[in-house]
């Protein structure tokens, strides 16, 4: 009986930073490996090494084509990078640390704006925004509700207060600097920045890449999308394990960017700055949940593609080979433990639409005495395998897939391959449509997607009260409070509400509902909402959160009182507002529908 052989002793794990992230996860096979073959995709880790990293072209064709897009999708946040090799020995030197600074806040403040929310909405808020508050020390010094008010519409308001306490305490920090070190009151490496309030690995990143050119990732929605398509990652990118492993594979990028692009000895560049919108604006315009495949720059290197044109080739034959296509299959116990299965069959579940990842986080639906438009019946769905990868007749017009040309192309990667043919690159197959919406079909699998939650749903009831003014040539004033500092819609102004039992859903219970509520109020001073008197139910409406969807119904109450009964004190605060200054207050977009309804009685 043959002896056993002695495990080999473990060797102790070397803890490193993480900006040298280690990537023994996915190594460099050693031979070019083929396409994984849907729906087994049998392949080992080394088939998610990212082959941008040895393709010096498809690097360059990205940042070609950025520059290119660069200058036909402008937008106000968007400019050249400032290089401090050109300060130095010149007029003008002492300014250099005032003016990264400033770019720095301009990113920042774009970076935020732009997290769920569209490009479009974004360009008039960052105007305004930077119009107003120039710099970040123009920023720490403003008033919160004014900041506030300059993000009204905007939806997530706890960006904007965390923008606004991130310049407060990088003021702070700066005035305990030594004298010595630098004066940007920015910092310029991910690491610092993250130690401020509402910077995260992400805007760190492209804050340090994009204005001071040091070689730091991005992952952000779009990105995570293109990447988990480059390397074939068929898994949920929510999931840590996964995340984190995206993360490696974006600082291996972009440091690798860097080196190709000349960055040497602690020398900044552009390049990462570059690199990282590039993969950002490929994820928004080409890459997106139904990506353009035809226009991509690095389609030669994206696994997903090459996949999807092995499966369109397949044409509904089983077996491991399919057209000439061989699938790797190696020892188990090097099989890529990543990847979740893929059912070929999920293609029904392809999205006929982008989706709206850039959606605010306040979503309003129409009140519900609104007459619905009519909805029509869904129809089966198309996209599923048999529609796409069903044999079918040969018609007197080749398949491009299945000429001799293409069927070169796929195999020339497949050192197994037993004949010879001539080499050439991934095949363009941007000239077929049917064959080219069957790969795109394919590639909008990536990543994989999770099923979302049934959002919460609540009921509250709004009551608008009105304070009757003792004057009759005087107006009537309404009531508003403040939301508290931390939390959902934080430190906005609100109508008095109260959520609602699930039983309370009739006209009459829910006035009786708000009457307890209104009854339990203390608001401190002469005023008694007890004595608030019901007028009418102005309507109900929808409004969704992204955690969330609220119903509510919005109640009028009147208080006749005199101006000496009208004073207020307590917590929350609370304050009497004429319907002329109501649009100047910092109300959320759900309250502003409410008063929309007040207004529309008026």
């Amino acid at each position: 009986m043959p002896s056993r052989r002695k495990a080999k002793p473990a060797m102790p794990s070397k803890r490193v930073p993480p900006s040298k992230p280690t990537f023994t996860s996915f190594p460099k096979p050693d031979s070019p490996l083929p396409a994984a073959i849907p729906p087994a995709r049998n392949h080992t880790l080394g088939y998610h090494y990212p082959l941008l990293l040895d393709d010096g072209k498809s690097v360059d064709a990205l940042l070609r084509w950025f520059e290119g897009i660069e200058e036909k999708r402008s937008m106000p946040w968007r400019k050249k990078w400032i290089d401090p090799e050109i300060f130095k020995g010149r007029e003008g030197e002492d300014d250099l640390d005032e003016v990264l600074a400033r770019r720095a806040y301009e990113v920042w403040v774009s970076e935020i704006m732009l997290q769920q929310t569209r490009v479009s909405t974004v360009i008039p808020y960052f105007k305004s925004w930077i119009a107003k508050w120039p710099t970040v020390q123009d920023l720490a010094e403003a008033n919160h509700d004014d900041v506030l008010a300059a993000w009204k519409g905007l939806g997530y308001y706890s960006r904007a207060t965390r923008l606004h306490e991130g310049s407060k305490a990088m003021i702070a920090k700066s005035a305990s600097k030594p004298s010595s070190s630098s004066k940007c009151l920015i910092p310029s490496t991910a690491e610092e920045l993250q130690q401020f309030p509402g910077i995260g690995r992400y805007t760190a990143g492209a804050i340090s890449s994009i204005a001071f050119g040091v070689s730091e990732p991005v992952l952000d929605g779009n990105v995570i999308r293109v990447l988990s398509r480059q390397l074939g990652v068929y898994a949920d990118s929510k999931d840590k394990k996964i995340n984190d492993k995206l993360w490696d594979v974006a600082d291996l990028l972009v440091k690798s960017v860097g080196r190709l692009k000349g960055e040497e000895d602690g020398k900044r560049s552009k390049a990462p700055g570059m690199w990282n919108q590039a993969l950002m604006e490929l994820g928004s315009t080409v890459c997106t949940p139904r990506p353009k495949c035809e226009e991509c720059p690095i389609q030669g290197t994206c696994r997903g593609y090459a996949e999807g044109a092995v499966l369109a080739r397949k044409r509904g034959k089983g077996g491991k080979e399919a057209n000439g296509v061989k699938e790797e299959v190696g020892d188990i116990e090097d099989a890529c433990a990543l990847c979740e299965g893929l059912d070929t069959e999920d293609l029904a579940t392809a999205p006929e639409d982008d989706d709206d990842e850039e959606n605010e986080g306040e979503v309003a639906t129409k009140s519900s005495k609104t007459k619905k438009r009519k909805v029509e019946p869904k129809k089966a769905p198309s996209r599923t395998i048999s529609h796409y990868f069903a044999v079918k007749t040969p018609t007197a017009k080749p398949d491009p897939l299945s000429t001799a040309e293409n069927d070169e192309n796929l195999e020339s990667a497949q050192a197994n391959d037993s004949k010879k043919r001539k080499a050439s690159s991934t095949p363009t197959l941007s000239s077929d449509t049917a064959t080219l919406k069957r790969i795109t079909a394919y590639c909008s699998l990536f990543p994989k997607k999770i099923p979302k939650k049934k959002v919460a749903e609540e009921e509250a009831v709004i009551c608008i009260i009105e304070l009757l003014s003792p004057a009759p040539d005087l107006p009537s004033k309404w009531l508003i409070e403040q939301r508290p500092a931390k939390g959902l819609l934080a430190s906005l102004w609100q109508f008095p509400q109260s959520t609602l039992p699930s039983s309370s859903n009739t006209t009459a219970s829910r006035k009786a509902a708000a009457r307890n509520f209104l009854d339990g109020i203390d608001a401190g001073g002469d005023v008694d909402f007890g004595e608030a008197q019901f007028v009418d139910e102005l309507g109900s409406l929808v409004h969704v959160f992204s955690h969330l969807k609220l119903t509510m119904h919005v109640q009028r109450f009147r208080l006749d009182a005199g101006a000496t009964k009208a004073k207020i004190s307590g917590s929350p605060a609370r304050k009497w507002v004429a319907m002329e200054d109501m649009d100047g207050e910092t109300l959320s977009t759900g309250m502003r529908r409410c008063w929309d309804l007040v207004k529309g009685k008026q």
